[in-house]
């Protein structure tokens, strides 16, 4: 036997029309493709809508703009962040960080200064 049964033949029609078909619809349209409206930021869009012509001006207004959040979120943040952990956390000299204040009596010496606490007041008409 040789060659395509009718059947056969007939399949293979078939498939050719199928494969053509396929890559007719794999053309995209003008209109393709069809995208969700983008969501946009209330700053994006004033900024989107302030450097729309594009003016030199207003260029640098926002390269200042972009540059300030940038030392804020970049610098200032996290300097002060290690400054807050470095003032309250480490404790490289001593009394830097006194947690819980030692009693002072009448009569102690106050070690930085050399003062004397003076005694107490007596108030004789109180019972204490």
């Amino acid at each position: 036997m040789a060659g395509y049964t009718p059947d056969e033949k007939l399949r293979l029609q078939q498939l050719q029309q199928l494969r053509r078909r396929w890559l007719k619809d794999q053309e995209l349209s003008p209109w393709e493709p069809v995208l969700p409206p983008q969501r946009v930021w209330p700053m994006e869009k004033f900024w989107n809508k302030f450097l729309r012509d594009q003016t030199p001006w207003k260029n640098v207004i926002y390269k200042v703009y972009r540059h300030s959040i940038f030392a804020f979120t970049h610098v200032l943040i996290p300097a002060w962040i290690v400054h807050y952990y470095i003032k309250y956390h480490m404790n490289a000299k001593p009394y830097a960080i006194v947690e819980r204040k030692p009693r002072i009596f009448p009569g102690d010496i106050i070690l930085e200064t050399g003062e004397v606490i003076p005694p107490m007041k007596e108030f004789p008409d109180q019972h204490h």
